[in-house]
C-alpha cells in the first residue's frame, strides 16, 4: 500500500495502528490512473494514518496538491500546518504535498484522490492551496458536480486510454477550479480575473498564428508590459504559457489515431505553429520526442 500510494502522488508514510497504537503495515486495494497530467486513485481499505513529513519533501518533488474525497462512514481526522478538521462522508479535503500532513482515515475506507501539478491550475493554485486541511462539502453547486464526476470516473479507471484521457483530465481540472474557487462578490482579485479573461480569450483563438503579446495585450486595452507582469505574478511568463498550451494540444492530437491522416505539420499549423523548426525543438524540449517518437510511442 505504502509503496503504491507513493508512487502515485509522492513519499508518504502509511500506517495501520494495531491493538498496542503501533504502527504496522496493511493492504489495501488501489486502482489509479493518469488522466493527462493529473493522477486519480481510489483506495479501499482498513483504517489507516498517512503521514508526508519534512525528510520526505524534497525540492525535486513536483509541486502538487492532493485533493480527496471521503466515502467512509465514519471521518477522517486531518491535520496540515496547524490547520486540523474532520472530513466526513462526502466532504472534500486539499492537502499541499510540498509541506508536511497527517491524515488518519477510518476503517473501512473509501477514498478518491487526486494529485494535481499547481502548473495545471494556473493563477488558482494559490486559492486551492490556502484551503488545505479544511473540508469542503460537496452536497451542492461545483463542488456536487465535481462528486458526482469523481465517482463515475473512479468506476472506469482502466477504460480510458489515449487521447480520452487527456481530455478527461482537462475537464476534472476546469471541475477542480470551478469546486474550489468560488469567492465571495466583491473579494475577487482584479488582476487574477484579468488574466482568466486574457487565457479564456488566447485560448479560443489559439489556432492564430498572430498571438502575440502585443496582440493580446491591445486586445484587452492594456499594454504589453503590464501583460507580463499580470502573468509573471501568475507563475508563468506568456509567451511560455501560450507555447505550452499549443504544444499540449499538438501531442495530443499525434497521439489521436484520429489525425493519422495530416502530418505533423498540418497538425502544428492546426494549433498556430507554422515554423517546423519551432515545433521539433519544442516537442523535443517539452516532451522529449520528436513528432514522429510520438506516433510510434502510441503504438
Amino acid at each position: 500500500m505504502q509503496n503504491a500510494a507513493s508512487t502515485v502522488l509522492a513519499p508518504l508514510a502509511v500506517t495501520a495502528p494495531d491493538a498496542e497504537g503501533r504502527g504496522t503495515s496493511f493492504r489495501a486495494d488501489i486502482d489509479a490512473a493518469a488522466m493527462g497530467r493529473v493522477a486519480v486513485a481510489r483506495i479501499r481499505g482498513s483504517a489507516h494514518l498517512v503521514q508526508r513529513s519534512s525528510r520526505a519533501i524534497s525540492s525535486t518533488d513536483p509541486e502538487l496538491l492532493k485533493i480527496t474525497l471521503h466515502g467512509s462512514s465514519a471521518p477522517a481526522a486531518v491535520d496540515q500546518a496547524g490547520t486540523q478538521s474532520r472530513a466526513h462522508k462526502g466532504d472534500f479535503v486539499v492537502l499541499d504535498m510540498s509541506r508536511p500532513y497527517r491524515l488518519a482515515v477510518a476503517d473501512g475506507c473509501d477514498v478518491l484522490a487526486v494529485g494535481i501539478p499547481r502548473s495545471e491550475l494556473g493563477p488558482h493554485a494559490r486559492a486551492v492551496a490556502d484551503r488545505s486541511a479544511r473540508r469542503l462539502p460537496a452536497d451542492q453547486g461545483a463542488q456536487a458536480v465535481l462528486s458526482g464526476f469523481l465517482r463515475g470516473l473512479s468506476r472506469h479507471l482502466d477504460g480510458l486510454t489515449g487521447p480520452a484521457q487527456a481530455h478527461v483530465g482537462d475537464a476534472l481540472v476546469s471541475l477542480l477550479i470551478a469546486a474550489f474557487t468560488e469567492t465571495e462578490p466583491g473579494r475577487t482579485d482584479m488582476g487574477t480575473e484579468l488574466v482568466d479573461r486574457i487565457r479564456v480569450y488566447v485560448l479560443a483563438n489559439i489556432s492564430d498564428p498572430s498571438l502575440c503579446v502585443e496582440s493580446v495585450a491591445a486586445a484587452h486595452s492594456i499594454s504589453a508590459r503590464q501583460l507580463h507582469r499580470l502573468f509573471s505574478r501568475s507563475g508563468s511568463p506568456f509567451a511560455a504559457w501560450l507555447r505550452g498550451e499549443r504544444l499540449e494540444r499538438v501531442r495530443r492530437d499525434l497521439l489521436d489515431p484520429v489525425h493519422d491522416h495530416r502530418t505533423a505539420a498540418a497538425v502544428a499549423a492546426r494549433w498556430g505553429i507554422h515554423d517546423p523548426r519551432h515545433l521539433a525543438r519544442g516537442l523535443k524540449s517539452q516532451y522529449g520526442r520528436t513528432a514522429r517518437e510520438l506516433r510510434l510511442d502510441r503504438s
